[in-house]
């Protein structure tokens, strides 16, 4: 019964999301970010995805191919698309900085520690190294120069104007493995703070499906 509670909470906020969507101008969205659109849909790609939204409900919808289109129920998705379009206060895309830094830059005190909810991730991509590589390439992902002796580096778009940076490195006898995202340091111009555990779950959970 709980858990039945829960989903039904978490659609009943994507559906409260779309109707908050409807109220901002998109004609301005669509400037901001030099977006695709008619008088239908709004276009954009998130994590390598074709997809669009109704200018008339909000409801937004994932390619699953050329032609087929099926809506998007997924909390962190959802959210984190509507609010990438709609958090920035200026009427043009924010710049990004361009240098990196972990989210606790940005958190406030006490905030939560965002190594807890990438454990099982971590976990997962242990030994395998290669597979990470080519779910994040699937993703978009474009792969990096080592940082920090990472065994995996990679900038993966969330949308082609926001992109992180994703480091691995693999365990050993003396260290274990280790998974952590980067932000760019205007990353808080673009979405709000408690924003990027959604970005953060969707993006480790995308790869994990490419695997």
């Amino acid at each position: 019964m709980e858990h039945k509670k829960i989903i039904s909470n978490y659609d009943l906020q994507v559906d409260i999301g779309k109707k908050i969507f409807l109220d901002y101008d998109q004609e301005m969205l669509i400037r901001r970010f030099g977006l695709a659109a008619d008088e239908a849909w709004i276009y954009l790609t998130y994590m390598n995805t074709p997809c669009r939204i109704c200018r008339k409900t909000g409801r937004i919808e994932e390619a699953l191919t050329e032609n087929i289109w099926s809506e998007c129920r997924s909390f962190n998705t959802v959210m984190t698309i509507y609010d990438l379009l709609c958090y920035p206060k200026e009427k043009t895309a924010p710049g990004l900085s361009g240098s990196w830094c972990p989210v606790s830059k940005f958190a406030v005190v006490g905030g939560p520690d965002a190594s807890i909810f990438s454990k099982k991730y971590t976990e997962f991509f242990q030994g395998q190294t290669e597979k990470l590589k080519a779910a994040c390439k699937n993703l978009g992902g474009i792969l990096k120069k080592s940082l920090a002796g990472a065994d995996v580096t990679c900038q993966v778009p969330a949308t082609p104007f926001f992109p992180v940076l994703l480091q691995f490195w693999e365990g050993d006898e003396e260290f274990p493995p280790k998974l952590m995202l980067l932000w760019d340091e205007n990353s808080m111009r673009f979405l709000h703070f408690e924003t990027t555990y959604y970005l953060q779950n969707d993006l480790l959970e995308r790869l994990v499906k490419q695997f």
